[in-house]
């Protein structure tokens, strides 16, 4: 089995690379990965392109929370597909991972594993050795810097109509006020087009993206 996930350019550079290590460890059967990094970095964008590169390739591939693959009334692990994704698996308890393993050895043509996760995903797997062992590959995100943060940022203003000369000037203050994390820029980013398209000439500025932050934090609060 080839499933490799080819990255696509709606992926950032650490999530290209990150897509591409989980690819090159589920590449024969039985193997397994583990993807880690803090909410918000693209952990579910990562999982979203390589279930699709190994259904691409012909092989069956499905995503789901740790938790649900383990209350699945579905007998295992016969139904279980070719690649078993579990996500936010740092929910898990201490014999969880080590269950979800044993089921996906156990089918007929071992299924490969994609464990994913927040931090404590990893004090998880350093507590059982069996899973510890099992892992080929480990797969991190990290929050982006100020260049990628830009090539992320960038093109989504400019899809609005607002000139790259102004995007360039606000992606800093996106990058400081988001801290690197995409998922938060984005947001930034697609309330910023709704104010610079209220207005006829798209302009758009630093303090509208601070007024924009201070109305979304009491929301996050």
């Amino acid at each position: 089995m080839t499933p490799t996930a080819d990255p696509t350019p709606s992926l950032t550079p650490s999530q290209q690379a990150a897509t591409a290590k989980i690819a090159a460890a589920i590449e024969r059967a039985g193997g397994v990965a583990l993807l880690c990094g803090p909410q918000g970095v693209g952990k579910t964008t990562v999982l979203a392109a390589v279930t699709d590169g190994v259904r691409r390739r012909g092989h069956t591939a499905e995503c789901r929370d740790l938790l649900d693959w383990l209350r699945s009334a579905a007998p295992w692990p016969g139904n279980l597909p070719d690649v078993v994704i579990a996500d936010a698996a740092h929910h898990a308890a201490d014999a969880d991972l080590a269950r979800m393993l044993a089921a996906c050895r156990h089918r007929a043509s071992p299924a490969c594993l994609v464990l994913a996760g927040e931090g404590r995903l990893l004090t998880l797997v350093s507590r059982d050795t069996s899973v510890e062992r099992a892992i080929h590959l480990r797969a991190s995100l990290r929050p982006l810097g100020p260049g990628e943060s830009s090539l992320l940022v960038v093109p989504v203003l400019a899809a609005a109509g607002i000139d790259t000369a102004t995007a360039e000037s606000i992606v800093e203050l996106i990058h400081e006020i988001g801290g690197g994390i995409p998922a938060a820029m984005l947001r930034l980013a697609d309330l910023a087009t709704v104010v610079a398209s209220s207005r006829p000439d798209r302009s758009l500025g630093h303090r509208d993206i601070e007024t924009i932050h201070r109305r979304l934090s009491p929301l996050a609060a």
